[in-house]
């Protein structure tokens, strides 16, 4: 009986006990939530962070491009970025180091109206053509219409300041690289325009992952919470997939103001294209990317794999 009512109050003072805290993780996004967040907040909201000890917090920037230095300073323990950015910051000297992939494909495309009658990229000889991202889509675009032929010197190159879709519809630039295939494709064509579009990867620009999840340099081989959110995220991509009206209606209960027929369509578009296993990391993938940044001059040398990303989690 002794034994019995021992294992009893054993039995209650586990019951009282508070259950253990889960680990709080601050993930910085790259810019204000949207589709292309879907994974994170499906990780959340099915429980798989929960499931694996985290509180994960999604944090929007109020300066997207300071979110690589608030990481390494130490104000937040995870973000979302580019690959692309990824080699510049490394390069000058940034403290972060890629642990995991969102999305592994490029979502930018070279895009024109059919009315402007173009047809081909040799085409664009002669054409004035926009981009958002100085030092890279600039780039992107030459390496596009060299690798058909056309002589750069005779296209005008300008930094748009303005919405990329507009500018095209209002034919101030005849072409656009800013023109991600999951939003302002879908937007374009949703105001009734037909548009031709090249991918960078089919012409001349290495594969690369649109958005990755970068962690500070100086501790994320030690970090237990890495693992975890790569495989809850993992969770989150699986459970999206399976239920992804059930995941968009809880995202616009959470976000009322994106509640919008082309964010609609931009979460079905964007459903197919995360990362499913997010720690996978294609070596030779990373470093031909790395030979494309130097030989592009975009940055100064080329640094040990190891400083770029985390070995596969």
């Amino acid at each position: 009986m002794k034994k019995v009512m021992l294992m009893l109050v054993a039995l209650l003072m586990a019951a009282a006990a508070p259950a253990q805290a889960a680990q709080k993780v601050r993930l910085l996004l790259d810019w204000f939530v949207n589709p292309n967040h879907a994974a994170i907040f499906a990780a959340k909201e099915s429980g798989a962070f929960a499931r694996q000890g985290l509180d994960v917090e999604m944090i929007a920037p109020a300066d997207s491009a300071s979110v690589p230095l608030l990481l390494a300073a130490g104000k937040a323990d995870l973000a979302v970025s580019y690959q692309p950015q990824l080699y510049t910051l490394v390069d000058k000297g940034v403290p972060v180091i890629r642990v995991g992939t969102l999305i592994g494909q490029p979502l930018n495309t070279l895009t024109t109206l059919k009315s402007s009658h173009i047809h081909t990229l040799r085409d664009f000889e002669g054409k004035t053509l926009g981009y958002a991202i100085p030092g890279f889509e600039d780039v992107a675009i030459q390496t596009m219409l060299k690798s058909a032929g056309v002589d750069v010197g005779k296209v005008k190159l300008i930094n748009l300041n303005m919405d990329a879709a507009s500018a095209l519809l209002s034919h101030k630039i005849d072409g656009a690289m800013t023109i991600y295939r999951n939003y302002e494709l879908l937007e374009l064509r949703q105001q009734g325009a037909e548009t031709l579009t090249f991918k960078p990867e089919d012409h001349g620009v290495p594969a690369y992952d649109e958005l990755i999840v970068l962690a500070n340099a100086g501790t994320a081989a030690t970090d237990p919470r890495i693992g975890k959110f790569l495989h809850g995220l993992n969770e989150g991509v699986a459970y999206l997939r399976a239920h992804p009206e059930a995941v968009w209606q809880a995202f616009i209960k959470a976000y009322p103001e994106l509640n919008t027929p082309l964010n609609h369509q931009a979460w079905q578009a964007t459903l197919p294209l995360f990362a499913s296993d997010a720690g996978r990391l294609d070596e030779a993938r990373y470093q031909a990317f790395a030979h494309y940044m130097l030989d592009n001059k975009l940055i100064g040398q080329i640094a040990p794999l190891s400083r770029y990303s985390l070995p596969t989690q």
